[in-house]
């Protein structure tokens, strides 16, 4: 994960000084907060795709990049307790 600093350094630069720092420190807690609301999915490959087929990357896009070595992620929204 980005550190708090890098975030906000990445917001300045992008955004060329044009937002207030009490504003970017507020993006960066917004952004950083996402982190408690998500959690990473792991998906085996077995069960990447639900159509039949011989070789699963001729048709699906995730199982084709996965075969060529790109790591990919998947987050889904916490439940909520209560």
């Amino acid at each position: 994960m980005i550190s708090r600093n890098e975030l906000a350094e990445l917001l300045r630069n992008r955004l060329h000084g044009n937002v207030p720092q009490d504003k970017i420190d507020q993006l960066v807690g917004e952004i950083l907060s996402l982190e408690t609301e998500w959690e990473e999915v792991d998906v085996p490959h077995r069960d990447m795709g639900y159509t039949r087929s011989d070789l699963c990357s001729s048709i699906c896009w995730l199982a084709d990049q996965t075969e060529q070595g790109s790591v990919i992620r998947f987050q889904r929204k916490k439940k909520k307790e209560g």
